[in-house]
């Protein structure tokens, strides 16, 4: 790890579904992660640097549970590295039960349980383990889905989201002649799909712009569920949709201000 970065965050992965393994390869920033311009790549990913150092563990616990699952404890990662915050990606229901426990053996500092179906944690699990975190004085956030992650005043986490860009997504673009003349992230989806998306805005017409970021972000492909979630009474996926539209709309706003 570099001297310049010995603050750093340690991150540790449990995931059941390969979601994860989006944002890790966002994170880590390999050199095939996104391939949207082919050969003209401009390479505008190159000053994200790769985190790949900071994550210290990465445990796929994807097996074939049953609907029920008992002594969940059992089927968590052993030995897990100490960490300051634990990210739970798909997990089985019934493990969440598990990780308060998990989260306190890594003295990790903060729980990070991304929803992008909703049952990857129902409401009544989600009350349990956050009473649960509250009691233990662990940070935590339930983000449905990923990218609306945003600061909430918890400083690990908000260390999180400044440290790594990611979270709820942020651009900033170049408007010209009613075009996007350029585009660049200041803030990801943790899945790494703003990068994508805002390479596919470049050039377009601004009477463009919508239908341009609807296409993006289901080429990606976004991998938030289709199920109408009762909590948001809409699709998480629309949920995503909506929050990086709103994000371009609104850096397309700040350019047409500085502009006059």
């Amino acid at each position: 790890m570099s001297p310049s970065r010995s603050t750093a965050l340690r991150l540790c992965f449990i995931y059941g579904h390969e979601f994860a393994e989006k944002v890790i390869g966002n994170l880590c920033s390999t050199a095939n992660f996104c391939q949207v311009c082919g050969l003209t790549c401009d390479y505008c990913r190159l000053p994200y640097q790769s985190f790949a150092g900071d994550i210290y563990g990465a445990y796929n616990v994807s097996a074939a549970f049953p609907s029920f699952v008992e002594d969940p404890e059992r089927f968590m990662p052993e030995n897990i590295p100490r960490c300051d915050i634990v990210v739970a990606v798909g997990l089985h229901p019934d493990l969440l039960f598990a990780l308060s426990k998990v989260t306190k053996k890594s003295e990790a500092r903060a729980l990070i349980v991304p929803i992008e179906d909703r049952k990857w944690c129902p409401p009544a699990v989600k009350r349990e383990l956050a009473d649960e975190l509250n009691r233990m004085n662990i940070e935590y956030a339930f983000p449905k889905p990923f990218c609306s992650l945003e600061p909430s005043g918890q400083p690990v986490l908000e260390k999180f989201a400044r440290e790594y860009r990611i979270g709820r997504p942020e651009l900033e673009v170049k408007v010209k002649r009613r075009r996007v003349s350029d585009a660049h992230v200041v803030t990801s989806a943790p899945c790494g799909s703003t990068w994508y998306i805002a390479q596919r805005i470049k050039g377009k017409r601004l009477s463009e712009i919508d239908d341009a970021v609807a296409v993006a972000h289901h080429s990606y492909p976004c991998t938030a569920s289709m199920e109408t979630d009762p909590e948001l009474s809409e699709p998480i996926l629309h949920k995503a949709g909506h929050t990086i539209r709103q994000a371009v709309k609104d850096a397309i706003g700040r350019a047409k201000a500085r502009s006059g």
